[in-house]
């Protein structure tokens, strides 16, 4: 930049060299989603920000939520749809990005269906909690019959051919269901629990061609997340402006005495005209257009770390049930929260 300004031939000439157009070519990418057991998301939000912020998954569909299906916490860029569970395990969420159509097929106990708009279908995404002891809502799936359906979800459903050592009745019953009606399972290619080897999380389909799954070792729940690719492709089109203010500033404080002469040599209007063009195009030279789907307001690291702080103390006072672990964990929240 330095050398561009010292080489100008006038600045009308870095005005026209250094004004930018917003990108209007469309640009398509792959249907991400991402699949998370929190075990309650009030105490895993900071988790479930940095996947967002780290991934931006179009969608993120969160099983466990618990309580929290009553008050969301919000997460920028993301809309959520959320259900309560039949117990304190239960209560799912389906997060899309507000750039992302999406819209509620139906709503039950323990199940959500949205219907999630591509360049290329119409889809059936749907998040599911199976209870233990209970079967998968089977005439639910049903429904999704002839259609391009995705479930994803905790099924409770232990079954040998997901690393089980033994087969439950939910998985049985699952397996059976799949074999009569044609439909397909995907699983990743690692264990999801981290007490065990078994894949616990997991989707159904119509058809698996063209999937990719990834298991991701992130986040403090004993679930690990699940990121799958999509073959549908999204737009992705819609760009933000990102500018590097610091850049900007610095480059300003350099040229200033340029501009303090300048003004004794034109008159108000001209100067004022030049003067907000160059602003303009400044702010354009220290600038990117990057996919809306990155626009994401952060936490700051150090409210990273007092969320962190004050989850880990009350995960060790509701394990061990300690006056100690109490105490740290007052101390903690009237940190965050005075009173």
């Amino acid at each position: 930049m330095i050398n561009e300004w010292n080489t100008r031939t006038c600045i009308s000439d870095i005005n026209t060299k250094w004004k930018k157009e917003r990108p209007t070519h469309t640009t398509n990418t792959n249907l991400t989603i991402i699949l998370f057991n929190v075990e309650c998301l009030n105490t895993h939000t900071d988790d479930v920000d940095l996947i967002l912020s780290k991934h931006a998954p179009h969608l993120c569909l969160l099983t466990g939520v618990g309580k929290a299906t009553e008050k969301m916490p919000v997460f920028p860029g993301y809309t959520a749809i959320t259900q309560a569970g039949t117990n304190s395990f239960g209560g799912k969420a389906v997060m899309y990005q507000k750039s992302l159509n999406c819209k509620v097929v139906e709503k039950e106990t323990n199940f959500i269906l949205c219907e999630v708009e591509t360049t290329n279908a119409h889809i059936l995404i749907g998040v599911v909690y199976v209870p233990p002891g209970t079967l998968p809502p089977f005439q639910i799936f049903n429904k999704c019959k002839n259609r391009q359906f995705f479930i994803f979800g905790d099924f409770n459903a232990k079954h040998t051919t997901c690393g089980c050592s033994k087969n439950n009745t939910s998985g049985i019953h699952l397996f059976d269901w799949l074999e009569a009606t044609g439909n397909d399972l995907i699983l990743p290619t690692s264990s999801t629990s981290k007490r065990s080897n078994a894949i616990i999380d997991f989707r159904i389909t119509d058809s698996s061609q063209g999937w990719r799954s990834q298991v991701l070792n992130e986040a403090t729940s004993d679930h690990w997340p699940i990121i799958f690719d999509a073959p549908f492709a999204i737009d992705n089109s819609i760009t933000y402006k990102q500018t590097n203010w610091p850049v900007f500033t610095f480059f300003l404080s350099n040229i200033h005495q340029y501009w303090n002469s300048l003004v004794y040599n034109l008159d108000i209007d001209s100067f004022f005209t030049l003067f907000s063009t160059f602003l303009n195009v400044l702010q354009d030279r220290c600038s990117s257009y990057k996919p809306i789907k990155n626009y994401r307001s952060p936490w700051p690291p150090q409210l990273i770390f007092l969320a962190r702080t004050v989850n880990k103390h009350r995960r060790d006072y509701r394990k061990y049930r300690s006056q100690h672990d109490l105490e740290k964990l007052k101390t903690w929240r009237t940190t965050v929260k005075p009173p």
